[in-house]
């Protein structure tokens, strides 16, 4: 069956996304604009975890950032992951023959959690509790009856059931919760099934029993990705080579892996969750080694760069979180541990190489930087969308904002499907009509906009560059 794609080679506006990748008209290389700006709030808007929980408005001035089932089990080791720039983790998990982490050194460490339980110990570092994993997956669309064990009978399809119990904990003949849901957000992660195979209809509903919107899909380690049924028809549903009504040939292995594709996993729930009538904040998993179980020691693997180059794609579609996914199941590092190991030089994986010339280390020194420059960014990241404020012309996906006077454009080579040249000169056109010198924020570059013209060169596919115009430039927002 044909799944309804989107369209991601237009301009998207979502419920405050903006992906720029067209041209609206051009003069002597020149990006000219006709529509007129305007001023949207970010998916959930600026007080949507304070309205659930006052304890949690500090969700609203962050991008949440943080590791994927991390096993802290001392002061120590919560203080390198605080250190690294997170400031949550997603779910917890427990190092064989022990407890999951003392809440108690959660909290004095300065990190919030993601709960999987409550217990005697939980307290202000509870930002909310996980529910069900990938109930899309496992159990199917459908409203059959959920225990403990699975679907009742085990061939009936009863994924709504369960991720509605995860939720509000009905019905109560499902079985007993291992938290107490009421008043904290619960956050339940999708998979392909929302993703890629289900209706609108049936997705959406999934979507309605998490107060966190995710959906993982691992584009630079999961080549099947490549088909017709995934990335395929989902960026070019008309290309009968590609997509051919679910029967083409889909995507090229270039094409699959790409660092953009990870815009798709926000821009599609977030048209989802519109049919819901709703818009709720959205975080994305990304892949930071080799969490592939096929290949031994020559399974497929991420590199820091690319892992990074995916999260900024992300969070230029408009996401207000990453989860990094930190295991190593297989390569040479193995591990279940793997940001912590690399964080702590006593580690005996500290060097282990986990891609040629990349050890544990360098994947920690390399996510610590963009932590700590997004968490700079963050109230940047975090206030209103401009959208129609940039143009462009070329293989470039981007985002604007406006903050204290000031106007960023936020860029990142590529777009969903699509490769960009290497070397790709790309043009923008700013309105407003600003001339002077434009800085790139995290170094010492500058560029030139003349009426709000400029180039920039985006060397490879996982290039980003954020662009500060100064204050006092026009920053039109139409209000």
């Amino acid at each position: 069956m044909r799944r309804v794609p989107l369209a991601a080679a237009a301009l998207a506006v979502v419920l405050g996304i903006v992906i720029v990748t067209h041209t609206v008209a051009t003069h002597g290389g020149r990006v000219e604009q006709t529509a007129k700006v305007r001023s949207v709030e970010i998916m959930g808007g600026p007080h949507y975890f304070a309205d659930k929980d006052p304890q949690d408005a500090w969700m609203d001035k962050e991008i949440l950032i943080g590791a994927w089932m991390e096993q802290p089990q001392s002061a120590a080791d919560v203080k390198r992951d605080h250190d690294m720039g997170e400031n949550v983790y997603w779910n917890l998990a427990g190092t064989p023959g022990r407890d999951v982490v003392n809440y108690n050194v959660v909290r004095a460490g300065g990190m919030h959690v993601i709960a999987p339980s409550s217990d005697s110990k939980t307290g202000s570092e509870t930002a909310g509790f996980q529910g069900f994993d990938e109930a899309d997956l496992v159990f199917g669309p459908g409203w059959g009856t959920y225990k403990s064990t699975g679907c009742v009978p085990s061939k009936a399809k009863c994924g709504f059931t369960a991720a509605r119990f995860f939720y509000t904990g009905e019905p109560a003949s499902s079985g007993k919760l291992p938290y107490k849901s009421a008043g904290k957000l619960i956050n339940q992660g999708f998979g392909k099934g929302v993703l890629f195979w289900e209706t609108p209809s049936q997705a959406s509903t999934f979507l309605r029993y998490s107060d966190i919107l995710s959906a993982d899909a691992y584009w630079m380690i999961d080549d099947s990705l490549q088909s017709a049924s995934q990335g395929g028809c989902v960026f070019y549903p008309h290309s009968q080579k590609i997509c051919g009504s679910d029967g083409g040939k889909g995507l090229t292995l270039v094409q699959s892996r790409l660092a953009a594709n990870y815009a798709y996993n926000v821009t599609r729930l977030a048209q989802l969750e519109k049919r819901n009538g709703a818009a709720k904040p959205i975080v994305v998993d990304v892949e930071t080694g080799c969490p592939s179980y096929v290949g031994g020691i020559h399974g497929n693997c991420a590199t820091p760069t690319k892992s990074v180059a995916a999260a900024w794609h992300a969070l230029i579609a408009g996401a207000r979180g990453i989860i990094w996914f930190q295991h190593n199941f297989s390569g040479r590092c193995v591990d279940d541990r793997t940001l912590l190991d690399g964080s702590n030089p006593h580690s005996a994986k500290y060097n282990c190489m986990q891609t040629p010339g990349v050890t544990l280390h360098d994947l920690v020194l390399a996510l610590t930087a963009f932590d700590h420059r997004v968490q700079s960014l963050s109230p940047v990241l975090l206030s209103p969308t401009l959208v129609n404020y940039v143009s462009t012309r070329g293989d470039v996906s981007t985002l604007a904002k406006a903050y204290q006077g000031r106007c960023y454009v936020f860029a990142a080579a590529g777009r969903p499907g699509h490769v960009p040249k290497p070397k790709e000169k790309v043009s923008f056109q700013l309105a407003g009509d600003y001339s002077g010198k434009i800085s790139e924020q995290g170094s010492r570059s500058t560029v030139h906009a003349s009426h709000g013209h400029f180039t920039d060169t985006f060397q490879t596919a996982n290039t980003v560059r954020v662009y500060e115009v100064p204050q006092g430039s026009p920053c039109a927002t139409g209000a």
